[in-house]
């Protein structure tokens, strides 16, 4: 039986028997409310998560303390030295977030709390559901055996934050400006427009690793950067599924063919070593800038610019697509698509961990060229009205 008393602050509290410890002491949860049938609802949630096989007096362990012990399960897996970065970047955010709460004190309106704050913030969508998917994480692991449910998957809120910009593939004109503009970025473009590599796999990718005479591209490792940009070798890749064999078609291999054979690597920084991630940056700026100049549009600001008799390159607005190399790879899996490959062999081609991601970007590109079906239904149609009046 709870004992009940009311307390010198007015409150009502009373102490549940929870058995004895392992030195014999017997154990006790404290329940405190502010009138008598307060105090006998708790206790009737209490007796409840015990009947559940909860452990109610871990639930006073601080939410930062199972923060940190999530953490250091990830560590142990194989992820991604970003996605680490990522997570200890959510851990360190909910922690400030929610000083000296305990484990069994997290509320689903905690939660949404920060999430709207960080979407006020003019944080992207992508952002805020990564620190959402983390909270979720940590609190899953104390579902069942000190809380009954997760607060987080109470949180019934619409997608917040700054929507990421829409990834698309290359029209036929920006593919050709690729094709037409030599610099010592193009190799990277063209490599990643038709064969779907991701920025790590491409920096890690070896001549062992290229069979232009069959035609493959062999991923078996990848390049991986800390939040400091520097490159680490991994030979696992993003998933399972990225360790793969991709089909190149002849028009590539042709091209790096063409390609100078000065180190081991495919593609290297000026000293023949691996690329960092400022020298990726600097290399796909300086390409944007000269995939803008030859084919953009000079503003009233760059007219004004070119009149000038200041000395050194001059850097003009961007009027062209911010091109990415993320719409490289989105450029491949059109390519498939519309070359026929099925979504099956383009998820294999592509490295995708799951079909549906595939099939997410085939069904969207049903949905551009849904006409050109309907145009040969037509053109099958009027063949056959043709072959009736023969």
């Amino acid at each position: 039986m709870a004992r009940a008393k009311k307390r010198a602050d007015g409150r009502y509290c009373s102490q549940i028997y929870l058995g004895r410890d392992e030195n014999g002491k017997r154990k006790y949860k404290s329940v405190y409310a502010k009138t008598p049938a307060e105090l006998k609802e708790k206790e009737t949630a209490v007796r409840l998560q015990l009947g559940q096989g909860l452990d109610v007096l871990s639930q006073r362990d601080s939410f930062a303390t199972w923060a940190d012990d999530w953490l250091r399960l990830k560590e142990k897996e194989q992820i991604t030295c970003r996605q680490m970065d990522n997570y200890r970047r959510a851990v360190k955010l909910w922690k400030e977030e929610l000083p000296g709460y305990e484990i069994g004190q997290v509320r689903a309106d905690d939660v949404e709390r920060v999430l709207i704050a960080l979407s006020d913030q003019g944080l992207a969508q992508r952002t805020v559901d990564l620190y959402r998917s983390a909270m979720r994480q940590i609190m899953r692991r104390a579902v069942g055996r000190v809380i009954p449910t997760n607060p987080v998957e109470q949180v019934e809120l619409a997608a917040v934050g700054r929507k990421a910009e829409q990834r698309r593939a290359l029209t036929a004109e920006e593919q050709q400006w690729i094709w037409n503009t030599p610099h010592r970025a193009q190799p990277v473009a063209v490599i990643m427009m038709l064969s779907g590599l991701r920025r790590g796999e491409l920096a890690a990718l070896t001549w062992n690793d290229v069979d232009l005479k069959a035609r493959t591209i062999t991923v078996n490792k990848t390049i991986e950067y800390n939040s400091n940009g520097t490159p680490t070798l991994r030979h696992v890749t993003k998933s399972d599924a990225g360790m793969r064999t991709v089909d190149i078609p002849q028009r590539l291999a042709d091209y790096m063919a063409a390609m100078p054979r000065d180190g081991l690597l495919v593609i290297h920084s000026a000293k023949g070593e691996v690329m960092t991630a400022t020298a990726w940056a600097k290399l796909w700026r300086s390409y944007m800038r000269e995939l803008n100049i030859k084919y953009g549009t000079r503003t009233p600001a760059d007219l004004e610019r070119m009149r000038s008799s200041k000395p050194g390159p001059k850097v003009f607005d961007m009027t062209i697509p911010p091109i990415t190399m993320h719409w490289l790879r989105h450029t491949f899996c059109t390519l498939l698509y519309l070359a026929g490959v099925d979504v099956v062999q383009a998820c294999a081609q592509m490295g995708h961990a799951d079909v549906s991601t595939t099939l997410r970007i085939y069904t969207h590109l049903d949905a551009i060229h849904k006409r050109k079906s309907v145009d040969k239904l037509d053109a099958y149609l009027s063949g056959n009205s043709k072959a009736e009046n023969e």
